[in-house]
């Protein structure tokens, strides 16, 4: 089969033929069609987080994907060769025409999406949910502050939120304001003209960091006492949140499939809706790579681009399709 490899640590990409996987008894072959980059495959490929992001060289990346399922393991029965699926791992290979996975990492996609659409979907939307639900412990009638509104991430958790009944503040640039309100925001602080805790009346019940570094210890400043914040970018200071008297953790996805059936769900009714920004073909992640690289944003904002590069908007994933 064809796939994109890693061979060396902040080496390049390259495009060959590797060995199609062979599955285990309780594990399913799905033919990729789509696959999603994201953030994470960059970090991880730099080796700058190797001490805790290990990878095993070579490595083929992707976390994330849709497609069909092939052939099932004779432990399997919840699903059949011809099922659409889609579904994340913690380990990658999904830049490649097929992968081997277990059952409880998909979902069936959503009839109503692309297979493009689909493949952008679980590891943003899997974070949110576990973010706002699972960590923050968002309820109906509270409200929740979310850093990074218009990313991939804080676009599901502005809707789920939303969905849930709450109370919904994003910080983002202005220019995104109009999008975060159609996704279900009450009300978009930009960063660049004020500072969230100056312009916020009444504190929040969560706080859901996807920015980090000064925004997250500001963030202490709008917390309600018993209060959650919960960070998908760096650790959180516990001398704070005992200071504060809040909780704070830093989470790490553990995708489910059974999570992603409940989101693939709300999909299908329309009750939430994916973001695609750009589609590229499996044997251009390199050039994928290198635009997302050159417009990732810092605290806030986008970086640059650099010379031969692609600009962006500032929200929706980049997804590679498998041919």
């Amino acid at each position: 089969m064809k796939a994109v490899r890693l061979l060396e640590y902040g080496g390049q990409l390259v495009f060959n033929d590797v060995p199609t996987p062979a599955i285990a008894s309780d594990e399913i072959l799905v033919k990729i069609k789509s696959t999603a980059v994201n953030h994470l495959d960059l970090v991880k490929a730099s080796g700058a987080a190797r001490q805790i992001l290990p990878i095993d060289l070579p490595w083929i990346p992707g976390h994330e994907f849709s497609g069909v399922v092939e052939q099932i393991g004779s432990d399997v029965a919840a699903y059949a060769p011809g099922d659409a699926v889609f579904g994340a791992n913690g380990v990658g290979g999904a830049y490649a025409e097929y992968l081997a996975v277990k059952p409880a990492a998909i979902a069936r996609k959503p009839s109503n999406l692309s297979f493009e659409e689909a493949a952008s979907v679980p590891v943003a939307s899997q974070t949110a949910w576990q973010g706002i639900f699972t960590h923050g412990h968002l309820e109906k009638g509270q409200t929740i502050l979310i850093h990074g509104g218009a990313g991939a991430v804080g676009a599901y958790a502005v809707q789920l939120a939303s969905h849930a009944g709450a109370t919904v503040i994003a910080t983002a640039s202005g220019d995104d304001e109009a999008y975060l309100v159609s996704l279900g925001a009450s009300r978009v602080i930009d960063y660049r003209k004020a500072q969230f805790e100056k312009v916020l009346r009444e504190k929040v019940d969560v706080v859901f960091d996807l920015i980090g570094g000064d925004t997250q210890k500001r963030s202490f400043l709008v917390l309600k006492e018993g209060g959650h914040l919960v960070s998908a970018t760096q650790p959180v200071s516990q001398e704070e949140t005992a200071m504060h008297r809040v909780s704070g953790v830093m989470m790490r996805l553990a995708p489910s499939g059974d999570v992603l059936g409940r989101i693939g769900r709300l999909l299908e009714e329309g009750t939430i809706r994916p973001d695609v920004a750009t589609v590229y073909a499996l044997q251009d992640a390199a050039q994928a790579w290198k635009d997302i690289a050159a417009n990732l944003p810092g605290v806030h904002g986008m970086s640059p681009s650099g010379p031969g590069t692609a600009r962006h908007r500032s929200h929706g994933k980049i997804v590679l399709r498998v041919a």
